[in-house]
């Protein structure tokens, strides 16, 4: 007996509910089928398959290091968009399709290598994301930070690219810069990213920090500060993880700055997004009006003619200016909010530490602008115990290498047709757009990859799973992560959350060897 997963018909949840039932765990190959293998399972591996389900004759299977799927959703969307975290649910159809299968906890290239997957499919399609932080080299090479930046042992390990420092307690007694993705895993629960372990260490090794400065001009600096900026109170009913709130408890944020090296109208904020903090409670979001001003001016119209978003945005920006009057005229009022303030076109150029847990922060303004005015300041300084940098994301060195290598490996063979490799969403054009702009991406995917196969006339009639088995390799399917998914909502609901996020692969393990010991007793 297994768990059967069915569409709930409540109103109040469309999440996949459990009954006891027979049911064929995996299907089986048929000559007439065409058989691909996805390397991840995130948003565009998962839309992939949803145009790949209205074929008849295709069957796929999804792998990923992790024992669960949903990628981004999961771990890169702020828990305070409830709405935007529950797209997952549009792919409930994949979810239950018997043609289409989710190998979890399996990890291509080190568990199971692509000569091996050869053997069973027509195709592969890359779908690994583009998840790691990127920090420009030119920030890298500053002479204090070079020091402090994910500790001082860097070294490569895994598909995940984690970062090793040393074990000693040492770097977690000094002001640390972190990258944004640090963070976003932490309060996402994806503890067994090392980088997640240091953040939380950081934050735990003192108290009663107020600042924190932000270094990009784009959504991922809006989600970061947005949730360093809510009360704990605010974000318990969410899935956050527990322990980011036991560990941000202890400080008390009453100003972020946003610090970006160009002007507002070439950021990437969204309206959206921007419009968020206006309605925060107790919270002013501020932008002088000189340097609004230098941001307007700096606007050349002969050569960037500003979109009616970007113009809706000036709008914000003017409403921005229009709080930071306010405040200028009674500074008391400092006192009674809490501050985000945005800083345009200037450039981290040294961070100075001055004890354990704090840095002053010195930026200049970006040379490039070719500023006249000499009384316009030309360096500012920001004492904070907590530097953030919001400077992208890029594609994990592992998958690369391993997607070109495979390309080489095998171009005879695609070059007849008979084994294809492709790859697509992040993973094919870098970290642009949102998860809605990944529709589009995986269409086109999924159009060369059937073009390719049109005229294909070998078929697989193994199955990967015995290949799993013999490597014992500890899976996880569709419907164990269902089970897990339906566990972690239980225990939110007892918490008052939306769900209580098991933080450890370790602890899916361990929680499935309990379902299947409670079903098979003897």
């Amino acid at each position: 007996m297994i768990l059967y997963n069915v569409i709930s018909k409540t109103k109040k949840c469309a999440n996949i509910n459990f009954e006891f039932r027979e049911r064929r765990h995996f299907f089986t190959s048929s000559k007439n089928y065409l058989k691909i293998g996805i390397i991840g399972s995130g948003p565009s591996a998962l839309y992939c398959c949803k145009y790949f389900l209205k074929n008849g004759n295709i069957k796929i299977d999804l792998f990923d290091k992790l024992p669960n799927p949903y990628g981004l959703i999961r771990y890169g969307i702020a828990p305070d968009h409830i709405q935007v975290k529950n797209i997952f649910k549009t792919f409930n159809s994949v979810v239950l399709s018997d043609s289409c299968r989710f190998f979890g906890n399996v990890n291509v290239g080190i568990d199971i290598k692509i000569e091996e997957l050869r053997n069973y499919y027509n195709v592969l399609l890359f779908c690994c994301g583009a998840s790691e932080p990127s920090i420009p080299d030119s920030q890298l090479s500053l002479k204090s930070q070079s020091k402090v930046v994910q500790g001082n042992d860097d070294m490569y390990i895994d598909q995940c690219s984690v970062w090793c420092s040393d074990k000693s307690d040492e770097r977690f007694n000094r002001a640390a810069p972190f990258h944004a993705g640090d963070l976003i895993r932490f309060y996402n629960g994806y503890y067994d990213d090392l980088r997640c372990r240091d953040i939380d260490n950081y934050l735990n090794s003192f108290s009663n920090f107020t600042s924190s400065v932000i270094i990009g001009n784009g959504n991922v600096s809006l989600d970061v500060a947005r949730v360093l900026l809510k009360s704990p109170e605010e974000l318990d009913k969410t899935d956050i993880n527990r322990d980011y709130l036991n560990a941000i408890k202890r400080h008390k944020f009453k100003h972020i700055y946003i610090v970006g090296r160009r002007g507002f109208w070439q950021s990437s904020f969204t309206n959206a997004e921007l419009r968020e903090f206006f309605s925060l409670h107790d919270t002013k979001v501020i932008l002088s009006k000189r340097n609004y001003d230098l941001c307007f001016h700096l606007n050349n119209y002969d050569h960037y003619a500003p979109s009616k978003m970007k113009e809706r945005q000036n709008k914000l920006f003017q409403n921005m200016v229009e709080n930071y009057e306010e405040l200028e005229k009674n500074k008391n009022l400092y006192e009674k909010y809490k501050i985000l303030e945005f800083i345009f076109y200037y450039e981290i150029k040294k961070i100075h530490p001055i004890n354990n847990h704090m840095n002053a922060v010195a930026f200049e303004i970006n040379k490039d602008i070719g500023l006249c005015d000499p009384t316009y300041p030309k360096e500012k300084i920001y004492t904070t115990p907590l530097l953030i940098y919001a400077t992208g994301f890029k594609k994990n060195i592992f998958c690369e290498n391993l997607y070109n290598e495979s390309i080489h490996n095998f171009k005879d063979d695609m070059l007849k047709k008979k084994f294809g490799i492709f790859r697509a969403g992040w993973f094919e054009t870098g970290p642009k757009g949102n998860i809605a702009t990944q529709v589009a991406n995986s269409k086109n995917a999924t159009t060369r990859i059937l073009h390719f196969l049109h005229n294909t006339t070998t078929y697989f009639d193994n199955d990967i799973i015995d290949l799993l088995n013999k490597k014992k390799i500890k899976f996880v399917t569709f419907d164990d992560w269902a089970y897990i998914q339906n566990a972690e909502e239980k225990m939110g609901a007892q918490q008052g959350k939306t769900a209580q996020k098991m933080a450890t692969v370790e602890a899916f393990l361990r929680a499935l060897d309990d379902r299947k010991g409670k079903a098979n007793p003897n």
